[in-house]
C-alpha cells in the first residue's frame, strides 16, 4: 500500500484541481444549496442526507416534492408544522423504505429538537462530551435524538416505521452511517463546497462517507484492504487520509467519489480512460505487478539450469 508520502501529492493535486462546480449539479449537496439562510440550510442539509441513499436523480425527485412542500423556509414550516394539520400534505411521497409518516415523524423530532436547543449544531454539540476526542458518541446520541423523540403524533402505537429508523442509522450496529457523515462533512468542513456552518466540532475528527464509489477508489489507491463497508472501513480510509492531512482528512471525499462517478476511473486498467488521471502512480491497477508464481518458479529453474 501506498504510504502517506506517495498519496500526499496525488490526492492534493485532485483537490486542488478538480472541477467542484461542474458537478455539484449532481451531487446531493445540491438541496441544501438553494437556501441561504443558515437554518433553513442546516435543516434541508440533514433531510436530504437522511434519504441520500441511491442516486441522486431518484431521491431528488421526491425530495423535491416534500421541499415544494415545506415552502421558501423549510425552518419556518417545521417550528410550525402540526402532525394534524400537515401531515397530509405529504400524501403521495414514497422513496424506496420511505413513506409520508416518515417526513412526518421527521418534521415533528426536528421541531421539538430546535424548539429545545435553537439549532441542530447545538443539539449535536449537547451531546459531544468529548469535543476533541471521536466523533462516534456524539454521533450515536445525535441519531438517537430523532429516533427516541415523542412521535405518537405520527406513530400512535409507539413503533416507529422500518423506513423512519432507516433515516438515522446507529454507529453502535457498525454500519458506516456513511449519509450521517457526509451530513456532517457539510456542516462542519469550512471550504467549498461544504458550508462550515458548524464551528463547534473540528473538520480533523471527521470520518468519510463510505458509499460505492469511495470503496472502490480507496481499494483502487491504496486507503483500504478491507472487504466489507462497515464503519470499521470508514475510520481504516480516514486514518490513512489523516496521515496526508492531519486538519482535513475528508475533504478529499467530493472528488474522490465523483472521480468514480463520473466515469473517469473504471475501477480497471485502461490506457484511455486512466491516460490523464493524476492518481494513476499510487492505483493499484498500475503499479507494477508480481509475476505469477509459475513463473517466478521458471525463472528460478532457468538460473539453476545456467548456474550449474
Amino acid at each position: 500500500m501506498p504510504d502517506a508520502g506517495a498519496l500526499q501529492q496525488p490526492l492534493e493535486r485532485l483537490y486542488g484541481e478538480f472541477d467542484y462546480g461542474s458537478r455539484v449539479e449532481r451531487d446531493a449537496i445540491q438541496f441544501p444549496l438553494r437556501y441561504a439562510a443558515p437554518r433553513d440550510r442546516e435543516l434541508v442539509g440533514l433531510l436530504t442526507a437522511c434519504l441520500a441513499y441511491g442516486r441522486v436523480d431518484l431521491f431528488g425527485r421526491a425530495l423535491g416534492k416534500v421541499l415544494a412542500v415545506m415552502g421558501p423556509s423549510p425552518a419556518d414550516f417545521v417550528a410550525a408544522f402540526e402532525p394534524r394539520r400537515d401531515a397530509g400534505r405529504f400524501d403521495g411521497f414514497i422513496y424506496r423504505f420511505n413513506r409520508p409518516r416518515d417526513v412526518a415523524a421527521f418534521c415533528v423530532a426536528a421541531r421539538d429538537l430546535l424548539a429545545r436547543h435553537g439549532t441542530l449544531e447545538k443539539a449535536f454539540a449537547a451531546g459531544d462530551d468529548d469535543p476533541s476526542g471521536p466523533i462516534r458518541p456524539a454521533l450515536e446520541r445525535f441519531a438517537r435524538l430523532f429516533l427516541e423523540a415523542d412521535l405518537r403524533a405520527v406513530f400512535p402505537g409507539g413503533r416507529l416505521s422500518r423506513g423512519y429508523r432507516h433515516l438515522f442509522p446507529l454507529p453502535s450496529t457498525g454500519g458506516p452511517c456513511k449519509r450521517l457523515h457526509l451530513y456532517l462533512r457539510w456542516m462542519v468542513r469550512r471550504e467549498p463546497p461544504d458550508f462550515g456552518l458548524w464551528t463547534s466540532v473540528s473538520p480533523s475528527r471527521l470520518l468519510i462517507p463510505v458509499d460505492t464509489h469511495i470503496e472502490n477508489m480507496s481499494r483502487a489507491i491504496g486507503l483500504t484492504r478491507l472487504r466489507s463497508r462497515t464503519w470499521r472501513m470508514a475510520e481504516d480510509i480516514t486514518a490513512r487520509l489523516r496521515a496526508v492531512d492531519p486538519d482535513d482528512p475528508v475533504k478529499y471525499d467530493f472528488a474522490l467519489c465523483h472521480k468514480r462517478m463520473s466515469g473517469d476511473c473504471l475501477d480497471r486498467r485502461d490506457a484511455v480512460v486512466c491516460a490523464p488521471c493524476g492518481l494513476r502512480g499510487v492505483c493499484r491497477h498500475w503499479r507494477r505487478r508480481r509475476p505469477p508464481a509459475k513463473a517466478k518458479a521458471a525463472k528460478r529453474r532457468a538460473r539453476r539450469s545456467v548456474n550449474g
